[in-house]
């Protein structure tokens, strides 16, 4: 790679720490298409670099109607489960985009989502030698299992991480929107209270006033989520 091929890069594309041109020309492809207006762009706010709960996303797109949550691979490792399941908590759709010559991270990632991935799904590739940036299938509650394995998913402080001030749970019916859940083969929205120690839940079409508090106990959610009968369906409500 050479330095001209990301001629022109502004600081707020470059990450914090040491970063291979490799990486940061993806960052360069999709700001210069969406000022060309040239596939692939979407519109909306392009953040680079910018915080959402405890990750930083290469790229976050807030558009209309759908968010995009973008990370470009060139090497280094990624915890690609994880960082799957905090963008779509967070209300993102995630586009996981390889460089062309890295095809065992490519094979590492589909084995690691594959046994929650459902096909037909495509990684994004992307080249600097041939200006080449497709950014695939992405990943979204349509084709991807959320089993919840923890009550650390109905714990607002550990949904927002560290970096608080980089997310929201909006708030609804005296506590804080968890978002939608499958519960035992039903659909009920979760609310919490600040701690995540009480909770009620809210069926479709039933008023948020009707459903108590108190119910299910936490005790009562553990054993459910233990014996693997919760699986998320939607982000937490959104604060704005």
């Amino acid at each position: 790679m050479r330095d001209f091929e990301i001629w022109g890069c502004p600081d707020r594309l470059r990450s914090a720490g040491s970063e291979s041109p490799e990486h940061l020309w993806g960052k360069v492809a999709l700001d210069r298409r969406k000022r060309e207006k040239r596939e692939p762009w979407f519109p909306g706010e392009y953040r680079f670099e910018r915080t959402a709960a405890d990750r930083v996303p290469d790229c976050m797109i807030h558009g209309q109607g759908v968010n995009r949550w973008i990370e470009f691979v060139a090497g280094s490792e990624q915890p690609y489960r994880e960082k799957t399941r905090e963008a779509l908590r967070l209300g993102f759709v995630i586009h996981w985009v390889f460089h062309r010559n890295h095809d065992d991270q490519r094979r590492a990632a589909r084995q690691t989502l594959e046994p929650e991935l459902a096909d037909p799904f495509e990684f994004g590739v992307y080249d600097p030698w041939e200006d080449v940036l497709e950014l695939g299938t992405p990943v979204t509650y349509k084709n991807y299992e959320f089993p919840v394995e923890s009550m650390a998913e109905f714990r607002p402080k550990l949904i927002l991480g560290y970096r608080a001030g980089a997310a929201r749970i909006g708030r609804l019916g005296g506590g804080l929107d968890l978002g939608m859940f499958e519960i035992s083969g039903c659909q009920r929205r979760v609310i919490a209270n600040g701690p995540g120690t009480y909770f009620r839940v809210v069926a479709p079409n039933q008023r948020v006033e009707e459903a108590p508090w108190g119910w299910p106990t936490r005790d009562g959610l553990k054993r459910l989520v233990e014996a693997g009968r919760v699986r998320r369906l939607g982000p937490v409500g959104s604060s704005t």
